[in-house]
């Protein structure tokens, strides 16, 4: 999903404001800002303060942009010093250059320079993803707390390796000659005391930008045959890190600017920089009318054609070296070599489906946070967009179509887009989808013995991305863990559980959702005496366990939240439960009703008995992929209603 990388053009390490300092140049200035950015007490207890960062970025005609940054970091405790022992700077050798011009630690008694010799160079750690990244770690000498680090840093380029091994600067120069785009974000999760960004560009490319998330001052000014641009932002609080946060960009205040005029032009651009790859060789086009044969609807004919790039293609970036990290691999390559990130088994889909008749176009894609409307690259994804006769467009994933049934997964939800066409597409949207779509339907039948064992089947049947996580669940493990996995399910009703039986229909059959059927056993799980006993509901047990199955489950375990909470997919849960008692026992009182939550998350629990039956339903629904602070407290009352549930003693009696 991250194979387009984030297209952002943001240089984590840019800017200076002025020129280098000389040797022994008089620090009692920035001695005085060092001291007057406080300490941890007054920045809720951070381990480290930023005293201003300034970033200058001067942009050539060619688009080629020159940062230099200047930074100073105060420590604030022991913590602090530790984690701050180390400087990191990221780039790649194909699209960027960095360089660390000056460092130095201000002391209580002085100023120490750090010897920039020191720096080494290596690969930076990787996952999945193997397109040739370095990073620079620069030492620090022993810090103490109240003492701070001093940086300036220059880099030229872009973050992505758009473009080849060119001579001179040309490696350096955005894809989209010419243009320039950033997107700044103004919060961090350490506080800072100042924040400037300068941009200066060519009168003929002024920037168009707007400010999200809150207020950012700004100014803009003539410097002869040149615009000067300033954002700064003062006293900004560090971000506190939930669980599940939306990302950063959809949070913090940030700056979205661009030279592009309109989503359409970067739409022909885009389209431009691909149409060559898509080529359909005799090999490529025997092979879809291998897969496509005798299937007559085209629902069925585009699914083979997406399932088989989901499928056939593993996520494994490897380098091509010229055109890597934004152009598409040419799919003749993505067939031979039977690997690739977002943007190549979107373009081994589109390839296909151009075999089989269809018009087709890449798309780039956010997923999981918001594209605004200034179009500057705010993209991580690539998917593929059908053009359908009424000249709109299906949306296809082959991504994350990986053991999943639709076309397009029912997490990418209100997800924005731009389709590369020649005529050029502006920002759209995907539709929000309802937690009924999502459904999992969840049935349990139990029977206790008289010597305390519980044993049963629970049939588990979902729809779109409820039936993905379960088709995962097993796809994604060996069949030597489907018993730890049946263990985790139950566990809080026995550490004794055992798999008896385990069974499912075909995990690569997408034309109907998957069936789950375990058969379990658990010596000891009830307690049954002459007198009557207790038991616990099995099915709840699994609706409180299975974290990973149910994702806005794991989700609510603050007891409240700052910031929203992204579970990414709304979703409907249905228990129903049979609990047949041995011969004699009844149940001893009604289960209680239980009704909590609101309109965005809710629980609802029944229970009745009949003779020595016992039948429970359990309805848990949320309702939104994305829940604000407020909402948050209706999911955080449904599961602990859930759980309370799940973990209390049904009374039987004799």
């Amino acid at each position: 999903m991250a194979g387009l990388k984030r297209l952002v053009f943001i240089l984590a390490v840019g800017v200076v404001s002025g020129p280098v300092p000389s040797e022994g140049q008089n620090p009692t200035p920035v001695w005085t800002q060092i001291e007057a950015a406080g300490t941890a007490e007054d920045h809720d207890g951070a381990d480290a303060v930023v005293v201003f960062d300034s970033l200058f970025v001067d942009v050539e005609e060619t688009g080629l942009s020159h940062r230099n940054e200047h930074k100073v970091i105060k420590i604030l405790t022991e913590d602090g010093a530790r984690d701050h022992t180390v400087f990191r700077f990221d780039y790649d050798p194909a699209s960027n250059f960095v360089e660390v011009r000056r460092a130095r630690v201000h002391r209580a008694d002085g100023v120490e320079e750090v010897n920039l010799d020191g720096i080494v160079d290596l690969f930076a750690p990787a996952h999945y993803i193997y397109w040739g990244a370095r990073m620079k770690l620069l030492t620090i000498p022993r810090l103490e707390v109240g003492e701070a680090v001093e940086i300036w840093t220059y880099m030229k380029g872009f973050q992505i390796a758009y473009l080849g091994e060119e001579d001179d600067d040309e490696r350096y120069i955005p894809p989209m000659r010419g243009h320039f785009y950033d997107s700044v974000l103004f919060q961090d999760v350490q506080p800072v005391k100042q924040k400037v960004y300068e941009l200066r560009v060519l009168k003929e490319k002024p920037v168009q930008f707007s400010t999200y998330n809150g207020e950012v001052h700004s100014s803009m000014v003539f410097e002869g045959d040149h615009l000067r641009y300033t954002w700064w932002l003062n006293d900004v609080p560090a971000f506190h890190r939930e669980p599940r946060t939306p990302d950063l960009s959809d949070i913090v205040p940030k700056v979205v600017l661009t030279t592009v005029v309109d989503w359409e032009e970067k739409s022909r651009w885009f389209h431009a920089a691909n149409e060559t790859v898509f080529a359909v060789t005799d090999e490529i086009q025997a092979e879809v009318d291998r897969f496509t044969r005798g299937l007559r609807k085209d629902e069925d004919r585009v699914s083979a054609c997406l399932h088989w790039a989901a499928q056939k293609i593993r996520y494994s970036g490897l380098s091509m070296g010229p055109g890597e990290g934004y152009t598409i691999h040419p799919s003749t390559m993505n067939f031979h070599d039977r690997c690739g990130v977002c943007k190549d088994i979107a373009g081994m889909g589109l390839t296909l489906l151009k075999a089989a008749g269809y018009e087709v176009y890449p798309a780039m894609t956010m997923a999981g946070a918001r594209v605004e409307r200034i179009p500057a690259d705010q993209f991580n994804h690539c998917v593929v967009a059908r053009r359908l006769e009424d000249g709109t467009y299906e949306m296809l994933d082959p991504t994350w179509a990986v053991f999943a049934m639709p076309n397009w997964s029912r997490a990418e939800g209100e997800q924005n887009y731009v389709i590369g066409t020649p005529w050029g597409e502006d920002l759209m949207r995907t539709p929000s989808f309802t937690a009924e779509e999502n459904l999992l339907e969840v049935e349990a039948n139990t029977s206790v013995l008289q010597d305390g064992t519980m044993e049963g089947t629970l049939v588990l049947t979902a729809r779109n991305y409820s039936d993905a996580r379960l088709r995962r669940a097993l796809a994604f493990r060996a069949k030597n863990e489907w018993a730890n996995l049946v263990h985790g399910w139950l566990s809080t009703l026995s550490p004794e559980i055992e798999l008896a039986d385990l069974q499912f229909t075909r995990l690569d059959d997408f034309s109907k959702p998957v069936v789950v059927t375990v058969r379990w056993k658990a010596p000891g799980a009830a307690l049954v005496h002459d007198g009557g006993g207790f038991i616990r509901a099995p099915g709840a047990q699994f609706l409180q366990n299975a974290r990973r199955e149910i994702r806005a489950v794991g989700a609510a375990g603050l007891d409240t939240r700052e910031h929203p909470l992204l579970v990414w997919y709304p979703v409907r849960v249905v228990g129903t439960e049979t609990i047949r008692l041995p011969r004699g026992y009844r149940l001893a009182s009604e289960v209680e009703e239980v009704e909590a939550g609101g309109e965005i998350a809710s629980f609802h629990l029944s229970g009745s008995g009949k003779g020595s039956t016992i039948d429970i339903r359990e309805e848990l629904i949320v309702s939104k992929r994305t829940l604000q602070p407020d909402e948050y407290v209706e999911l955080r009352e449904s599961v602990e209603a859930l759980k309370e549930f799940a973990s209390s003693r049904i009374d039987i009696a004799k």
